[in-house]
């Protein structure tokens, strides 16, 4: 019995030891699998962190192409649509009137009562005592039908004319070149506080000095367009004469045009003539006694040469007489 006691108590110590062994192993086991599995959730915990790095700095690059701002594509209809339409509209009138200062202060007064402005004005008097002129304002575009109404019971309406243009695609192109040359403007400014040397600093302050010459320059013409299409202009002529229309062709308006020609030339003549006339009574003056004064010479000198008669021939000793050569000593 004590023999095989020992042997027993052996064989459950060996159980024991194979149980704990076993239960290490699948443990460690165990602890493989996890540490394999944290593994792969950190490898794929990685690469998200990869692709998130990867769009940030997309986001990134992107944010500095546009100075910081996120930039949406807009079609050229939704923003024309959100623009509105762009209409630059004008009008012309030719207006007989009986008074031209008194018409030409109520059309003042009616540019002021509309929330318009003067933009020239020129008053004309003619020789007969006839007047003309022209006056051109400038009022707001909504209110331009009803200042036309207003203007047209100064005088007699001779002549009227409207147009509009529409200029909504350059107005649309204009702002979305400003918004751009705006942002880009942005850039190289942020650049620049970020220049650590000199050559960038040079190349830098060129690049901003040119960009911003050309936002500039689309900014004066956004703010051109802005007026044109906010503003609209209104030419008034006046005149206390009819309004003469262009005559249509033929022959009695070719005689009208022949004898209107004749006339201008004759006036033209006429005034050349009169023009030169005081030149030519002073000249007159002074030629007159001159001319006078040689004639009398020469024909006083005439009656001289008559009276002398011919002299006769010259001989070998002296003048000859009547009947040939006197001799020498003969002249008694």
């Amino acid at each position: 019995m004590s023999t095989h006691l020992p042997r027993r108590r052996r064989r459950r110590a060996h159980r024991v030891v194979g149980a704990a062994l076993a239960g290490l192993l699948t443990l460690g086991a165990l602890g493989a699998c996890s540490g394999g599995g944290d593994d792969s959730a950190s490898t794929s915990a990685g690469g998200d962190s990869g692709t998130s790095a990867q769009q940030d700095s997309a986001g990134k690059s992107a944010d500095g192409d546009t100075g910081g701002r996120a930039v949406d594509a807009v079609s050229p209809e939704s923003a024309r649509a959100s623009a509105g339409q762009k209409l630059v509209r004008r009008a012309n009138l030719q207006l007989k009137v009986g008074s031209l200062p008194g018409a030409a202060q109520r059309i003042r007064s009616i540019a002021a009562q509309q929330s318009g402005v003067v933009v020239s004005e020129e008053l004309y008097s003619g020789e007969r005592g006839d007047t003309s002129g022209s006056i051109t304002i400038s009022v707001p575009s909504s209110s331009l039908e009803s200042t036309i109404s207003l203007i047209e019971k100064v005088g007699d309406v001779q002549f009227r004319n409207s147009s509009s243009e529409d200029v909504t695609g350059t107005y649309v192109d204009t702002q979305a070149r400003v918004t751009s040359m705006t942002a880009s403007v942005a850039r190289i400014r942020d650049l620049l506080a970020k220049a650590s040397t000199v050559n960038d600093l040079v190349a830098l302050e060129s690049e901003l000095s040119q960009r911003q010459a050309e936002l500039d320059s689309l900014t004066a013409q956004l703010d051109s367009l802005k007026d044109s299409v906010t503003m609209s202009p209104i030419s008034i002529t006046l005149s206390t004469d009819d309004y003469e229309p262009v005559a249509a062709g033929g022959f009695l308006s070719g005689l009208r045009s022949g004898w209107k020609a004749f006339v201008t030339s004759a006036a033209v003549l006429a005034t050349v003539v009169g023009a030169v006339l005081p030149f030519a009574v002073a000249i007159g003056l002074v030629l007159v006694p001159v001319l006078w004064w040689v004639r009398r010479r020469r024909l006083g000198a005439a009656p001289l040469a008559a009276t002398a008669g011919p002299a006769g021939p010259i001989g070998p000793f002296g003048p000859a007489g009547p009947s040939g050569p006197v001799p020498p000593g003969s002249a008694g």
